[in-house]
């Protein structure tokens, strides 16, 4: 019997696993991080104020929170990955998602990005904010479309209440 690669077991609690039961980790099918022209503003301010230290240590702590920012979308569910020194996860399973939509300021749209937003019937997070992505209208596309296959799959409909 071939054993399975230990990177694709997902991690399961211990009362939700049987003898010999494997789970088996979700396809990632988009992943990118938050884009650093979101902190524009501040590498503007910090630039102009180099003398100062306060704004250039703050220009590096956005610069180091943007960067551990990230996103995937797998065929199950959108993660959402950040923190500096303390990793925080927020998951949201794709068939709870309500609604999607696509909006972004000024500065994104001239470096074409923006922001995607989710709405969803998850308890914890029930809206979760994708900021500075490239290409926003695609990922929202894409995340739609992976949306459909997997109502499909659990055969779950969104009703409106």
């Amino acid at each position: 019997m071939d054993q399975p690669d230990p990177h694709l077991l997902a991690r399961v609690a211990p009362e939700q696993m049987h003898v010999g039961a494997q789970v088996r980790e979700t396809h990632v099918l988009w992943s990118a991080s938050e884009g650093q022209v979101s902190n524009a503003g501040v590498y503007l301010i910090a630039i102009l104020t180099f003398w100062l230290v306060l704004p250039v240590l703050y220009a590096g702590y956005r610069y180091l929170r943007t960067a551990r920012h990230r996103y995937s979308l797998t065929d199950q569910r959108f993660i959402e990955e950040s923190g500096i020194l303390v990793k925080h996860v927020e998951s949201v399973e794709l068939y709870r998602v309500k609604d999607i939509s696509v909006k972004g300021t000024l500065v994104q749209s001239i470096f074409g990005r923006g922001q995607v937003v989710i709405q969803s019937t998850d308890a914890t997070c029930p809206t979760l904010l994708v900021n500075a992505v490239a290409n926003p209208v695609a990922v929202s596309e894409q995340i739609r479309h992976a949306v459909e296959i997997r109502r499909t799959e659990r055969g779950v409909r969104a009703f409106d209440f």
